[in-house]
């Protein structure tokens, strides 16, 4: 079965169980002050598991340069990028797709129930379903494909990426004694 499926009528790609990166869902971000602050995300597509659909995303991408441009862009100005370039280790061994939008994407939950930040259930790490819409931009900021981000949904747990927190346990003693966290004299 595909992890891929395109709307062509939509518009839109789905990418079924890939990994979450750099999620910025609930609130809009931007890596720099005079950027505008946008919704966003990675999704990693691991060769190993994801090898058909990243090559069915590059020959879309081949298609929608040919009918966009008449030429072929640079690898650096697709939605679509190799993880091995970027150094992080995250990223080793997969293919990337990048997507942003100023609309909040909708997030929702294994059984398509809206999801929220509190929920915690959504997370750098998770693997998720994405919707994405691509788009060409051809404009004074230069040539490229875009994919604007319109909808997650949560697959399954993931090991976190990032800092874990460690065990309060393994860092602080527990007190004997008063409310006041001291030692009764």
């Amino acid at each position: 079965m595909s992890k891929v499926i395109f709307n062509e009528e939509q518009g839109t790609i789905q990418i079924k169980d890939v990994r979450l990166s750099y999620p910025h869902l609930f609130k809009p971000w931007a890596q720099n002050a005079d950027q505008d602050k946008k919704y966003s995300a990675r999704f990693l597509l691991p060769v190993e598991t994801h090898a058909a659909e990243i090559k069915a995303i590059q020959q879309y991408l081949v298609k929608m340069q040919a009918e966009k441009f008449k030429a072929r862009i640079p690898l650096d100005k697709l939605f679509m990028r190799d993880g091995n370039a970027t150094g992080k280790p995250e990223d080793e061994g997969c293919w990337y797709i990048a997507a942003s939008d100023s609309i909040r994407p909708q997030v929702v939950g294994r059984k398509r129930e809206p999801l929220n930040e509190e929920d915690d259930i959504v997370y750098a790490g998770c693997y998720v379903n994405a919707l994405i819409r691509p788009w060409a931009q051809d404009n004074k900021f230069g040539k490229r494909i875009n994919a604007n981000l319109v909808a997650v949904q949560f697959v399954r747990d993931g090991e976190r990426f990032g800092a874990a927190r460690p065990d309060v346990n393994d860092h602080f003693e527990a007190f004997e004694g008063g409310d006041d966290g001291f030692a009764d004299d």
